[in-house]
């Protein structure tokens, strides 16, 4: 089953939106719910979006509809993908930040119960290591090609990251909890030193100061989450809700500020998605078998193109251009 169109999914979301808005007002009226709970019996996406926008603003629970949302019949079961599958989260902060901006009037008192937030900034990410100071105090470092969205609300700060790398130095804060959403996780933290990893759904959070929490998005009321000490590193799989955790030297894990990356006998498997980044072109692999193959070193990341270069001399491998690509393959 095909997925449903683009604008399909933007008019969801701007619907979702809009009665996030609606029914945080002071007077809803009953015709208003009932409304409500039949655009969410409509179409099976319709209150998973509006839950994911929800949680972004923070709203309460008790806007969900008091009846439960059952999927329209004539409508495929396929079609009701959830957020973290569509991952448009990106386009949800932003309109929740246009939709609130429209809403100035009322802004302060938003802010002052919590549901919008005082502070809305992006820092797009570029081809270069860039470190960047929040409103808060926290200095961020971003690795190249990484984007972050960051809300400062009343009781709490939140930053989306939805795919890269970045090391956060939070500014401590106990009445606000700093909470990191990537595609399909979480991580919590009120004042600490951490690195976070987000690619295709997958997820590494090493801990170099402090604690945090991490969590996936999809894990079921009262699990428990991963709990971090400093030298501890947590690691989720793609569309996990269980990680693992394992202890790793955060000085390598964190070589790339410094402009290297140290790669201590780790697969190719394991190599690629950190060295696509820094490519002109990105490597993809052709199967397990290659996979499978062992690499090490430190490199510079500026010298990257011209080590994935050399691999057919010091790996049993070839290398062909593919489709925008570099097909990495066993020989």
């Amino acid at each position: 089953m095909p997925p449903s169109h683009p604008s399909d999914d933007d008019r969801v979301t701007e619907e979702a939106a809009d009665w996030c808005l609606r029914l945080q007002a002071e007077q809803v009226s009953d015709a208003d719910r009932a409304a409500f709970e039949r655009w969410c019996r409509d179409d099976p996406r319709h209150l998973a979006e509006f839950d994911a926008m929800r949680e972004l603003w923070g709203l309460s629970a008790g806007l969900r509809p008091r009846v439960t949302a059952t999927p329209a019949p004539a409508r495929p079961v396929a079609a009701a993908r959830s957020p973290s599958v569509r991952a448009p989260k990106q386009r949800r902060w932003a309109l929740a930040a246009c939709v609130a901006a429209a809403l100035a009037v009322g802004w302060p008192v938003g802010w002052s119960f919590g549901v919008l937030p005082g502070t809305v900034d992006v820092f797009l990410g570029g081809d270069r290591h860039r470190v960047v100071g929040l409103p808060d105090g926290s200095t961020v470092d971003l690795n190249v090609r990484t984007t972050l969205f960051y809300a400062q609300f009343r009781d709490r700060r939140s930053v989306l990251m939805d795919h890269g790398e970045a090391y956060f130095a939070v500014a401590g804060d106990a009445a606000r909890p700093f909470t990191v959403f990537t595609a399909a996780h979480r991580v919590r933290v009120t004042g600490t030193r951490f690195n976070v990893w987000a690619n295709d759904g997958e997820l590494a959070v090493t801990l170099a100061e402090g604690a945090v929490t991490v969590s996936a998005a999809a894990a079921a009321a009262g699990e428990e989450p991963l709990r971090l000490t400093p030298g501890q590193q947590g690691r989720f799989a793609r569309d996990s809700r269980f990680g693992s955790v394992a202890r790793v030297d955060p000085a390598r894990v964190l070589s790339w500020r410094e402009g290297k990356l140290v790669f201590d006998d780790i697969t190719l498997a394991e190599a690629v998605p950190l060295l696509n980044p820094y490519l002109s072109q990105p490597l993809r692999l052709a199967d397990r078998r290659v996979g499978a193959m062992r690499i090490g070193g430190v490199y510079d990341v500026a010298d990257l193109d011209r080590v994935v270069a050399s691999l057919p001399r010091v790996l049993p491998v070839t290398i062909a251009a593919k489709d925008g690509v570099l097909l990495l393959s066993a020989r």
